[in-house]
């Protein structure tokens, strides 16, 4: 018998989630997103095919994350299903848009090659979100006024509490338009209630613990500048994203539809588990703030506002907390690349989220060359401009940008970046140890200013401070030193020698985010 796999997938999510800067506009885009993608996709299947079953596995495979996987008993029915949801996207949404393909599968394929046919239909699915490539704007007659939010489609409505003219699309996104997004403590039921068939009985208590005892007051945050309030260095914020390493290998190898259905339903219940139970636990250590957006979360995709102090704890635990419980799943357990970008809450959302995004990239390729596991990568944004990650990082924090380039042939990097999860653990131990002692201030930034200088001035300048500050403090300062790969002999600090033969310090990496922590 051949039935038909349906691959759905939402086009170009980001985009549409960071169309306008205002939080509330992006918190409403990102609760249609999901409940879109969660329940209503699923309702208008069922429109198409009465018969079809969202709570058998052998029909949703899943949906989430902005993905779903469908099978249906004939080609005409899959058809039917896929226009009746791109037609549910554009009326919802009106620029949001999905794309869906259909692949023929056989009973046996479904029993042993599942895996390997879900790959097939994911690369259908590319090539067709090709073929429709970017939506264009409509042009606008002189006379027409340009949405005030978004600056993209005509504007139809007069939004009176903001006194802005804005476009069908933005209107939808505004809080009074339609229901508000689920609430926290409505959503951590959620999870609990909806849990997995075969769901290991340790995950249960990942939610459990956090809804034990009194809640505790948490404040929806106005806006970015709300949460910048609450950090550590006042006006700064911190955007989070994590996506899962090799998940598509890792799916590729499940042979049975029940197997693949049941790992990706179980991965998104754990992220969503462990992403709530964190976020929970900085909410009793400081009731009544307004510490955090959850931008998106599903699927092995996790996108967060928060303050700089908390997004590296917060990854850390979270990342450390996937790997853990997901060894359920998977000998070995699963992993992220997690990109954390800082910047003033006035900086661009769209430009902190497309940096995090290169951020996150970095991270999964230093995870794929270290074998596995999480890595972070991070960065700071202090000037108004945006550079591109790949010019910092190749050009800015290398040997070219010294004042007196080396006369050898060694490569220099001022960095260490991007950092597996052990090794930023300890990065933050140091920077922590460093304010407890009270490490003199100007001392670090002699330090890391002479990195820019020369590689030999930098040594010299290390070597100066290790000599003339305090015992307590050149203790805690050489022990940084050794813990990241500097060795008296043959190389100065704050230098480490590569096996390639080339040099980095991770001096720079402790005195960039030494004032958010």
């Amino acid at each position: 018998m051949t039935r038909y796999l349906v691959a759905l997938d939402a086009d170009r999510i980001k985009e549409y989630l960071f169309t306008t800067p205002a939080l509330s506009d992006i918190r409403e885009a990102s609760g249609l997103l999901d409940r879109l993608n969660r329940s209503e996709i699923l309702n208008i299947i069922q429109e198409a095919y009465p018969d079809f079953k969202r709570d058998d596995p052998v029909q949703c495979i899943y949906a989430a994350g902005g993905s779903a996987l469908i099978i249906l008993p004939d080609e005409e029915t899959a058809e039917k299903a896929i226009r009746a949801v791109e037609a549910l996207y554009r009326e919802k949404t009106v620029t949001a848009s999905i794309t869906g393909v259909k692949v023929p599968i056989s009973d046996e394929e479904l029993r042993t090659q599942f895996g390997q046919k879900v790959r097939w239909a994911g690369h259908q699915l590319r090539r067709r979100k090709a073929e429709k490539g970017k939506g264009r704007t409509l042009p606008v007659a002189p006379y027409m006024h340009f949405c005030d939010a978004c600056a993209q489609l005509p504007a139809v409505h007069h939004d009176v509490e903001r006194d802005e003219l804005i476009c069908r699309a933005c209107r939808i996104k505004r809080p009074t338009s339609g229901g508000a997004r689920q609430g926290l403590w409505e959503k951590l039921s959620s999870v609990t209630e909806n849990t997995p068939a075969n769901a290991p009985v340790e995950w249960k208590e990942l939610i459990n613990e956090t809804l034990e005892g009194p809640k505790p007051t948490y404040v929806l945050p106005k806006d970015f500048d709300a949460i910048g309030e609450c950090a550590k260095r006042k006006g700064y914020i911190a955007l989070v994203y994590a996506d899962g390493n090799r998940m598509g290998q890792a799916l590729e190898r499940l042979k049975t539809v029940g197997e693949y259905s049941r790992f990706a339903k179980l991965v998104d219940d754990l992220l969503l588990r462990v992403t709530y139970r964190a976020l929970v636990r900085q909410i009793k250590s400081q009731p009544g703030k307004p510490l955090f957006e959850v931008l998106m979360a599903g699927g092995d995709d996790l996108m967060i506002v928060t303050t700089p102090d908390l997004a590296f704890d917060m990854a850390l635990e979270v990342a450390h907390d996937f790997e853990e419980y997901s060894r359920a799943l998977r000998d070995g357990g699963l992993s992220f690349g997690i990109g954390i970008a800082i910047a003033h809450a006035r900086y661009p959302i769209a430009a902190m989220q497309q940096l995090a995004t290169d951020l996150q990239k970095r991270a999964k390729r230093r995870s794929f060359e270290v074998g596995g596991g999480t890595v972070i990568d991070f960065a700071v944004v202090t000037a108004a401009g945006s550079e591109d990650l790949e010019r910092i990082r190749d050009e800015v924090l290398t040997e070219q940008i010294f004042t007196f380039p080396p006369q050898d042939d060694i490569k220099y990097r001022l960095t260490q970046r991007p950092y597996t999860l052990e090794e930023l653990g300890r990065l933050l131990d140091h920077v922590r140890r460093f304010k407890e002692k009270g490490f003199p201030h100007s001392q670090l930034h002699a330090m890391y200013e002479s990195l820019f200088h020369s590689p030999m001035q930098a040594s010299l300048a290390t070597l100066q401070t290790i000599g003339r500050v305090r015992d307590r403090h050149k203790e805690i300062l050489w022990a940084f030193f050794q813990e990241f790969g500097v060795r008296a002999k043959p190389v100065l600090p704050p230098w480490r020698d590569r096996d390639d033969g080339s040099r980095d310090s991770a001096l720079g990496d402790l005195v960039e985010i030494y004032p958010f922590l």
